[in-house]
């Protein structure tokens, strides 16, 4: 055994420091100008669907902030993770009338909506 070892610490984020001022000014508008630009190099996106993913990312990780949470890390894991559900239930339409954006990761199938065949 050595006599000199330190205890283990817990690590402590940058924004665990920060008043939350701070944290909503400048981690949370970092976090969603990084979850929309993981969310656009998915797919290239119409311009009116990346304002409308913006919008969505602002209230989500915003509501986060205001619940307590202070890491980007997890802001922007949990906004993109809210996009995805927007878009999976209720699509993000194009204001030009395209299709509203596919899904982008992987979607497995329910095995209650696997297709008949006849």
């Amino acid at each position: 055994m050595t006599k000199n070892r330190r205890p283990l610490m817990k690590t402590i984020s940058v924004a665990d420091e920060l008043p939350p001022d701070a944290v909503e000014a400048v981690v949370a508008p970092a976090a969603v100008e990084r979850a929309l630009a993981i969310y656009l190099q998915m797919q290239a996106r119409d311009q009116s669907v990346t304002v409308q993913a913006r919008k969505i990312l602002t209230q989500h990780i915003y509501g986060m902030v205001d619940r307590g949470e202070r890491d980007e890390k997890r802001l922007t894991v949990g906004g993109l993770a809210h996009l995805k559900a927007v878009e999976r239930e209720h699509g993000i339409k194009s204001a030009h009338g395209d299709q509203p954006s596919s899904p982008t990761w992987p979607v497995r199938a329910h095995p209650s909506r696997a297709p008949l065949k006849c």
